[in-house]
């Protein structure tokens, strides 16, 4: 076990992040993409079967959103585009790319926003070759 002292000096060598950073994570399990752009308080809206955003709950802005199906999705998307940076990951923008057809203008707009917000962050996707 270690001592008040340890976890001390272990408290002051690492201490906790004060910057958020935007991110994206796939779970396989849940098969579904969650991205966070801001770390703000936030309440959800689900726009289709598959895109529920996250919302502040100061401003309304996107704050970030969570994105079912995924698998699906990255694995048809090299079919029909092929962007990748110089790591080989893709545009997170991309991904909402596919949920815009068909889509009624609300839930459009709200597409070209969300896609909007990652690319301003530069959010990609990690892909395996």
């Amino acid at each position: 076990m270690a001592t008040e002292e340890e976890i001390r000096q272990f408290l002051s060598d690492n201490p906790p992040a004060t910057e958020f950073a935007p991110y994206c994570y796939v779970s396989e399990a849940a098969d579904a993409l969650t991205v966070h752009f801001k770390q703000d308080a936030d309440y959800s809206e689900k726009l289709n079967d598959h895109i529920t955003v996250y919302r502040s709950l100061e401003t309304n802005e996107i704050v970030g959103c969570r994105v079912k199906g995924i698998s699906g999705i990255l694995q048809d998307l090299h079919n029909y585009i092929m962007v990748r940076d110089k790591k080989g990951n893709i545009e997170l923008a991309l991904i909402f790319l596919a949920f815009r057809g068909g889509a009624e203008e609300n839930v459009a707009r709200t597409m070209n926003d969300l896609a909007r917000e990652a690319a301003e962050r530069n959010i990609s996707l990690e892909m395996s070759a």
